[in-house]
C-alpha cells in the first residue's frame, strides 16, 4: 500500500512537472482555451503588433535586459528557489485547469520568493501581475535598475504611460549617466507630443554618448520633421495664412530648436501679426546665439530687428503713443544710421509733438542720406514754413523771411509759401520782392483767394487783369522757372559737393541708391503721402493769423 501511495505521488509530481514544462514553454497556447485576452487576431499577428508597439518606445534599447541580475547560489537561496518553483508549478496547474485566482495567488508567492519569475507573467500578458512582481522585486533590490525598467515596460503595456514617465523621471534623479534612460523618456515625450522635451532628452543622450545609434536615429527624425514643418509654414505664409504658418514654424522649432533661421522666420511672422515684442525676442535670441562672422544670418536678423522696431514705432504712432514710438526709433537708429526712413519717421513723431527743431534735424539728416527723395524735401519745406509763421506771429519778420525762403528752396511748388513770404516782405518794406512773391503765388494757384487782397494792397488802383499784364509778371515767371529748375538739379549738385565726380563713381552711387531704395521700401512710414498733405493742410490754418 505504501509503495502504491509513493508511486501515485511520483506520478502526480511527474505530471505536475510535465504541466510546468508545457506552461513555461507554451503558456500563450493555453490563453485562448481559458479565455484570457480573447482576440480575433492570430497569435502571430498579436505578437507582431505587440513587438511593433514595444519598438516604438524602446527601439533597440538594451536597458531591459536582465543579464546583470545576480543569482545567489548559497544554500538559503537554493531552498528559496526550490520553494518558489513549487509555487510556480502549482500556479501553472491552476492556470491550465482555468482557476485563475488560484493561479495568480500561487504565482504571487513564487514571485515573492524569486522576482525573476515576474518576466514569465509578463510574457503571458498578465501585465498587472507582472507589474506587481517587478515592483516587489525593485523594492527588494533598490539598486537594480532592470527591475525598475521592467516596471516601466509593464506600465506601458497596461497603457499607463504617464505613470511610466514618472517612474523614468524618478530613475533619472538617481542615474544621470545612462543614455538609454534619456532615450526611453524621449520616446515617451514624443508619444505625448511633448516634442521640445523629447529633443532635450535626445540631446542629453548624445552628450553622454555622441555615437549612440538610437539617439542619432531619433535626432535625424526630429530634424527631418522640423524641415517638413518649416516647408509647410512657408507655404501657409505665401497664401497669407499667417496663424497656421506660425503653428507650423513653432512645430519646427520644437523639433529642432538649434536652427537659427527658424527663429528669424517666426520673428517675421510675429511682426506681420503685430506681435512686436515676441518678434523682438526671437531676433535678439538669434543675435545672441549667432556670431557676427555668420554674416548672412546675422545681417538678415539685424535687418529684421530694425524693421520690427520701425513697425512697432509706426503702430505706436497711430495709437497715439508718440514717446514710445520715439524710443523705438532711437533703438533702430543706434543699430543702423544709414536708413533715411528711420529719420523721417522719428521726425514725424517730433512733428506730432510740435518739437519742430528736432523734427527738422531728422528731416535734414534724411536729406543728407538721399537728396533726391521728394518726401524729405516737402517735409523740410513744410517745417520751415511753419517756423516762419511762428516767427511772423512774434514779429520777427527778418527771421520769418529766412524761414519762408528755406521752405521755397526745398519745395518751390507751393503757392502758400510765396504768399507768406510776400506778407512778411511787405512788413519789411521790401515791396518789389513782395509783389513778385504775390504774383508767383497766383501763378501757382489761380484759385488762391487769399492772394487777391494782398495784390490789391501791393498794386493800389489796379485790377487783377492789369496786374497780370504788367512787366513784373514776366520777371516773376522767370524767377519761378529758375526756382523749379534749381530744385530739380539740387540733388545732382548735392552729389557733386560730396565728391561724386567720375562716371564710375556715379554708377556706383546709382547702384547704392537702388539698394537703399529697395531697403527703404521695407520701412513702413508713420505718415503716408496722402496723410502727409492732410497734415500740411491742417497746419496751414495758421495762415489766417498772419
Amino acid at each position: 500500500m505504501e509503495n502504491n501511495a509513493i508511486m501515485e505521488q511520483t506520478e502526480e509530481l511527474n505530471e505536475e512537472e510535465e504541466n510546468q514544462s508545457q506552461s513555461l514553454i507554451k503558456a500563450d497556447d493555453l490563453m485562448p482555451e481559458i479565455g484570457v485576452f480573447p482576440t480575433a487576431l492570430s497569435e502571430e499577428q498579436l505578437e507582431a503588433a505587440t513587438e511593433k508597439a514595444r519598438q516604438n518606445f524602446f527601439g533597440s534599447s538594451g536597458i531591459f535586459h536582465l543579464d546583470d541580475i545576480v543569482v545567489k547560489n548559497d544554500t538559503l537561496s537554493v531552498i528559496i528557489n526550490d520553494r518558489a518553483k513549487e509555487h510556480w508549478v502549482k500556479g501553472n496547474h491552476f492556470l491550465h485547469i482555468g482557476k485563475l485566482e488560484e493561479a495568480v495567488f500561487s504565482f504571487s508567492k513564487a514571485i515573492a520568493l524569486n522576482p525573476q519569475m515576474g518576466q514569465s507573467l509578463f510574457e503571458m500578458k498578465l501585465y498587472m501581475d507582472a507589474l506587481e512582481a517587478f515592483v516587489q522585486a525593485s523594492e527588494m533590490q533598490l539598486e537594480n535598475l532592470h527591475y525598475h525598467m521592467r516596471s516601466v515596460e509593464a506600465l506601458i503595456a497596461l497603457g499607463r504611460l504617464e505613470d511610466a514617465v514618472q517612474l523614468v523621471n524618478e530613475q533619472l534623479e538617481h542615474v544621470k549617466s545612462n543614455p538609454e534612460l534619456y532615450i526611453l523618456r524621449a520616446r515617451l515625450h514624443d508619444h505625448f507630443c511633448q516634442i521640445a522635451n523629447c529633443y532635450q532628452d535626445v540631446s542629453s543622450a548624445l552628450a553622454l554618448d555622441p555615437n549612440h545609434q538610437e539617439a542619432l536615429s531619433l535626432m535625424a527624425t526630429l530634424v527631418s520633421r522640423a524641415e517638413e514643418a518649416k516647408a509647410r509654414a512657408i507655404n501657409k505664409s505665401l497664401i497669407g495664412n499667417l496663424k497656421s504658418a506660425l503653428d507650423n514654424i513653432n512645430e519646427a522649432i520644437n523639433n529642432n530648436p538649434n536652427k537659427a533661421d527658424y527663429f528669424v522666420f517666426r520673428g517675421t511672422l510675429y511682426r506681420k501679426l503685430k506681435n512686436f515684442n515676441a518678434a523682438i525676442d526671437d531676433y535678439l535670441f538669434v543675435l545672441d546665439k549667432v556670431s557676427a562672422t555668420e554674416s548672412d544670418t546675422y545681417l538678415d536678423t539685424q535687418k529684421q530687428l530694425l524693421l520690427t522696431y520701425n513697425d512697432f514705432a509706426v503702430h505706436c504712432y497711430h495709437k497715439g503713443f508718440i514717446e514710445e514710438a520715439i524710443i523705438l526709433l532711437n533703438q533702430s537708429i543706434r543699430g543702423e544710421k544709414q536708413q533715411k526712413g528711420l529719420y523721417i519717421n522719428r521726425g514725424d513723431c517730433f512733428l506730432k509733438q510740435c518739437n519742430l527743431d528736432f523734427a527738422l534735424l531728422d528731416y535734414e539728416q534724411a536729406y543728407e542720406l538721399d537728396p533726391e527723395d521728394w518726401r524729405v524735401k516737402i517735409r523740410i519745406a513744410a517745417l520751415n514754413n511753419e517756423k516762419g509763421l511762428m516767427e511772423h506771429q512774434n514779429g520777427n519778420y527778418q527771421q520769418a523771411e529766412q524761414q519762408f525762403t528755406s521752405a521755397i528752396e526745398s519745395n518751390p511748388q507751393v503757392s502758400q509759401y510765396y504768399l507768406h513770404r510776400a506778407k512778411t516782405r511787405a512788413n519789411l518794406q521790401q515791396m518789389s520782392g513782395s509783389q513778385e512773391d504775390a504774383i508767383i503765388s497766383l501763378l501757382l494757384d489761380v484759385r488762391n483767394k487769399e492772394v487777391i487782397p494782398l495784390l490789391t494792397h501791393l498794386f493800389p488802383g489796379k485790377s487783377r487783369d492789369e496786374i497780370l499784364a504788367s512787366k513784373i509778371v514776366a520777371s516773376a515767371r522767370a524767377k519761378l522757372n529758375a526756382s523749379l529748375h534749381s530744385s530739380a538739379s539740387s540733388a545732382t549738385k548735392k552729389l557733386q559737393e560730396r565728391g561724386i565726380l567720375t562716371t564710375n563713381q556715379a554708377r556706383e552711387n546709382v547702384d547704392r541708391n537702388k539698394a537703399v531704395q529697395k531697403a527703404e521700401c521695407d520701412f513702413a512710414p508713420c505718415i503716408k503721402e496722402a496723410d502727409l498733405y492732410k497734415e500740411i493742410v491742417a497746419r496751414k490754418k495758421m495762415v489766417s493769423a498772419v
